[in-house]
């Protein structure tokens, strides 16, 4: 290479980083922008209680017709004794009578007081005090959606009976589909419209002081070719079987992006 083409390369590779940095920028944006739409304020309050114990009618659980005790055959202790249909419907006889018993014995009046109470608390939920954490996974996703299956909703009709935007949008989720897009790194500390909430990497150790609530992740962001509509995927977990997966349409608006809708792909 002659001395002639080095600024020439030099140029080039400047400007390839620049629209790099640019469009990491302005996927950052987005999902700034969009974060509280997708997290929503309902974890700034306590979890609700757990609703007040009563018991249930042996008729509306037991519900074994004479053949069906008949035919049961279940295995008994180490031994693996067969217990006979006769010793069988004997024990859900005796099951049935202890759980009558507790069924007429039990307080309907406390549990009433009680069901007020908690009625009152789920309609008027305290703030949670503690330090609201949501764990941030620190790269945005390749954006790779091939274990759900998108085929139908993603035709004309499927899409507008799901989604019910116009084709524009449609394209736009074609292209987050097929981008082939790497996983980038998030900053996510340059994460600022978060509300009340902290944002930790994945692998924070909590204390009594803070409250787990959920952790996030995100993928890479698409744009349709004038920038004015963006699409991105959002993943929720909030338990061991509590989680969504959206699709997320976002639309600049007044020189500001916002959330156009949301598609729920998945929940558990």
């Amino acid at each position: 290479m002659t001395n002639s083409n080095k600024p020439v390369l030099l140029l080039f590779i400047a400007a390839i980083l620049t629209n790099c940095t640019k469009q990491k920028s302005l996927e950052l944006e987005v999902i700034n922008s969009t974060f509280l739409d997708m997290v929503g304020t309902h974890y700034y309050n306590e979890p609700a209680p757990l609703a007040p114990y009563r018991p249930i009618h042996p008729d509306s659980v037991y519900g074994e017709t004479e053949d069906l005790i008949e035919l049961t055959i279940k295995l008994d202790g180490e031994k693996n004794e067969s217990k006979d249909s006769l010793t069988k419907a004997n024990e859900l006889e005796l099951e049935r009578d202890s759980l009558i018993n507790e069924f007429n014995k039990f307080d309907w009046e406390n549990y009433r007081q009680d069901s007020v109470k908690w009625q009152t608390l789920l309609s008027n939920p305290k703030k949670d005090k503690r330090n609201l954490i949501l764990l941030v996974n620190d790269s945005l996703l390749a954006p790779r959606l091939d274990y759900l299956d998108l085929s139908h909703r993603l035709t004309e009709k499927g899409f507008r009976e799901n989604i019910q935007l116009e084709d524009s949008w449609r394209q736009l989720v074609i292209k987050l589909v097929e981008s082939g897009l790497r996983s980038e790194h998030l900053s996510f500390k340059n994460l600022t419209n978060v509300g009340d909430y902290q944002l930790r990497p994945v692998n924070f150790e909590s204390t009594e002081n803070d409250r787990v609530v959920a952790s996030l992740t995100f993928s890479r962001v698409v744009f349709n070719q004038d920038g004015t509509k963006a699409c991105y995927y959002y993943m929720e977990h909030c338990g061991s079987n509590c989680g969504y997966g959206y699709l997320v349409l976002v639309e600049r608006t007044g020189g500001t992006w916002k959330l156009k809708t949301k598609h729920q792909l998945w929940i558990s």
